[in-house]
This record gives structure tokens, sequence and C-alpha cells, in this order.
């Protein structure tokens, strides 16, 4: 495994305190979908609340990847974590000494979506600076590593607090983990970029487009982006409305929801530890089982339509999780080594944009088809459209896309 970044103090800290948060971060998660579902018992209302706390990602990310190649990274990260923490205990508040209603809890989902978008970009541009810029390879995996390992522990974390303490409380230590990172990243001093910040004179919506210039008009980076949006359009659509498996479909209740997010973070756990201790990636490279992704996750959201047993749905649920992440690390793993220092608060924005945003379409698109045609119907059509659609693209990119030397 690479674990050559670790050998940097600032990264090794950044990791730790980062692990803490993202578990907060993914218990959040879970705790916020159970109680849309407890509120409305509407599919199309937990799917509403994911899409809306995703659905900044369309418009802020862009925008402030442009700030993270303008501004201190460092200030601009302790901020969005600082933001974050006050924000959940300020719904925690209202949740234990008021009665929040749906409308709060979708505004909620909002506005820390936008503090997630914010921070989306800065976060991609501040931790390749906290190690070596040869250890880059390695920073992209040992960061995808925790950001899954806590997919797996983070949800069990959620589905055992609202068991336990309940959802208000359980918002409440969700906020107090944000402090990790903003203590952590206080006393940093990351390395200063490769290459010079772009000068705030030539203009910000200049700038935001010679970045999207940049990324779109190199292949590889291109045909990522387009490759990461199908991936997360398909599987995020599963993987953002687990509650209408676990409670609408198979009467599971919330450790049944703990049980599949769980698996899906294992899954993805899994696939970043293959990822980390594979054949490290070459620049300018697409590995043959990375193409195949985009038609795989979708296949695998249709078969979802045929699985009327709950231990099958959590295998799957798994299944989705690891397809999903392996395809997600390979391809930001490519972005993350072709772009320059002074382009990457803005191609990473870019790449959250379509990443992250396509999965709360996808979310969206899925709660809204099962409250017109049923869960079954709604995943088969998602899945053999979207499959159908990943390999007309991948077909226009056969002759245009490199793959390893095998011999």
């Amino acid at each position: 495994m690479n674990l050559s970044a670790l050998k940097s103090p600032p990264f090794r800290s950044y990791v730790i305190s980062l692990h803490l948060a993202l578990n907060g971060f993914w218990a959040q998660r879970v705790i916020i979908g159970w109680v849309a579902w407890e509120m409305t018992g509407s599919a199309g209302f937990v799917g509403l609340v994911a899409f809306l706390n995703f659905f900044p990602t369309l418009f802020v990310s862009p925008l402030f990847g442009v700030f993270a190649d303008r501004i201190d990274v460092r200030k601009g990260s302790i901020l969005s974590y600082a933001l974050a923490g006050i924000l959940s205990a300020l719904f925690a508040g209202l949740c234990i000494f008021g009665s929040p209603t749906p409308i709060f809890l979708a505004l909620f989902s909002f506005v820390t979506g936008v503090i997630s978008s914010a921070n989306h970009p800065m976060r991609m541009s501040l931790t390749p600076r906290l190690a070596p810029a040869g250890d880059l390879p390695s920073v992209v995996a040992i960061t995808s590593l925790n950001f899954n390992m806590s997919r797996l522990t983070g949800p069990a974390i959620g589905g055992i607090l609202i068991q336990t303490i309940g959802a208000p409380l359980a918002f409440a230590v969700t906020a107090v983990t944000y402090a990790a990172p903003v203590t952590a990243i206080y006393f940093m001093r990351p390395r200063e970029r490769a290459t010079p910040a772009q000068a705030p004179a030539t203009g910000y919506l200049n700038q935001l487009a010679e970045g999207w210039r940049y990324a779109l008009a190199r292949q590889h980076l291109r045909a990522a982006v387009i490759f990461a949006g199908i991936g997360a359009l398909a599987g995020r659509s599963v993987l953002e409305t687990l509650p209408i498996l676990a409670n609408g479909v198979f009467g599971q209740g919330p450790s049944g929801l703990g049980y599949m997010t769980a698996a899906a973070g294992g899954g993805a756990a899994a696939a970043s530890i293959f990822k980390a201790v594979s054949r490290p990636q070459i620049p300018g490279e697409f590995q043959p089982q990375i193409l195949a992704m985009p038609v795989i996750i979708p296949l695998l959201v249709a078969a979802f339509a045929m699985i009327d047993d709950f231990a099958t749905a959590v295998v799957a649920v798994a299944f989705v999780g690891a397809t999903v992440t392996l395809m997600s690390i390979s391809l930001q793993s490519t972005v993350q080594m072709e772009i320059e220092d002074q382009y990457r608060g803005r191609v990473m924005g870019l790449w959250t944009t379509i990443s992250i945003g396509s999965g709360a379409a996808g979310a969206v698109l899925m709660g809204f088809l099962v409250d017109l045609v049923g869960v079954a119907p709604a995943q088969l059509m998602i899945g053999l459209v979207l499959a159908v659609v990943s390999i007309l693209v991948l077909l226009q990119f056969r002759r245009g896309v490199s793959l390893p030397d095998r011999r």
C-alpha cells in the first residue's frame, strides 16, 4: 500500500481529524434521511431532501473553485468546517427544544449542502499541499480510503445514535465532530503552490471560464468528468435513497437502514483498499475495468428490481458502493495527477459539480419515480436507460481514450 504521504506530519494530522468529521458527516446523512421518512412517509420527500443537500454543488462548487485558486485555502477550509459544525448545533437545538417541520428539515439540508459545496474544492486543493508533490498518488489513495472507511463506520454510528439517544441528540453529536479538522488545520502550514495563484485582476468569471476550458480541452480530464457523472447518476440513485429500501420496501426500521448504509460503506472501503494496494496508476491512463464501471453500475441498479430479500439487497448495496467508489477514486486520481496547482481549485470544483450534482439528480429522480410507478419499476427504468447511455458514450470515446499497454 502506498503510504508515503503519511510521513508528512501535517497530512497525517489532517487525515486523523478529517476521519472524525467524516464519521459525523455520514452519520448525519443517515439521521436526515430517517427524519425525512419519519416526518412524511414520502419517498419523494426523502429524495428531495437528498437532492437539496447536493443541489448547491451544481452552482456553488465551481464558484468556490475559483476562490480556492485565489485565496488561502487553509483559512477557507477552517471557515467551512466551522460553519458546518455551528449549523448542525443550531438544528440540533431546534430539534431538542422545538418541533422542526419538513420545510425546516429541507432548508437545513440545503444550507449544509451549500457549505459542503464550498468545502469540496477547498479540501481538494489543500490536501495535495500537505505532503511533498511526489506523494500525490499516495495522498489521493489515502484520502479516498479515509473517506470510504468513514462511510462504513459513520452510517452504523448514525443508526446506533438514532436508536439509543434519538435523532435530536444525534444531530448534536455530529456537530461536535467538526471541531477536529478546524483545530488540526489551524496549526498547519501547507507547502506553497507549485505554480503561482492566478492574479485576481483577470476577473472572476474569466478565471472560472479559463479553468473549465483547461479541463474540457484535455482528453482524459474531459472523459473522466463524463464517466464520473454517469456513474454517480446511476449509483447514487440507490445509495442516496436507502431509507426507501430499508423501511419502505423491507420494513427493517433504523437498524435496517444502518445495515444498508454500512454495507455501502463496506463495499466502498473494500474498493478503496483494493485501489491502494493495486498497481500505481499512470498519468494519462484509463484501465479497462474502470471503463466498464459506467455500464456495470446502471445494470446493478436495474438488478435491484428483482430482489425481494433483505439480505440479498444488503449484498447488492455493497456491490454498488464498491463499484461507484472504485470508479470515482480512479477517475479522481486521473484528474488530480493531470492538473497544475494553479488550476486545481477550479477543475476540482467542476469535478465536484458533475460527480455530486449527478448524484443529487439521481436521488431526486429515483424518489419521484418511486412515488409514480413503484420501487422496482423505477430501479429498472433508471438502470436500463443509463446502461444504454453509458454504452453510447463509451463507443464515442473508444478511439480517444488511452488504455494501458499490457505487453
